[in-house]
């Protein structure tokens, strides 16, 4: 996963890099959602304390935000194919 590419859509170049150098130190975890959701809510905690703001506690993360729930995959997109520009 290409995180880094974020950093990109910072207006502020002090920001951007900080977020580069938290993504060194703390490399993506996303082998499933619970913890890419853990690796998220641990790499916005390392912005907080730089901050000096409070840091989220991350075992709380599902009962703030929800947690995806689906069975045998049944979140995947599942679209048909289209005609773009053959006039259908």
């Amino acid at each position: 996963m290409q995180m880094a590419i974020l950093s990109r859509m910072y207006p502020c170049k002090e920001c951007a890099d900080h977020f580069k150098e938290v993504l060194r130190a703390n490399p993506v975890q996303a082998g499933s959602h619970e913890e890419f959701s853990q690796w998220l809510c641990h790499a916005h905690n390392v912005v907080n304390r730089s901050l000096g703001k409070l840091v989220f506690p991350c075992e709380r993360v599902d009962a703030r935000w929800g947690k995806l729930e689906c069975e045998q995959r049944a979140c995947d997109l599942q679209g048909t194919s289209t005609n773009f520009g053959k006039g259908t």
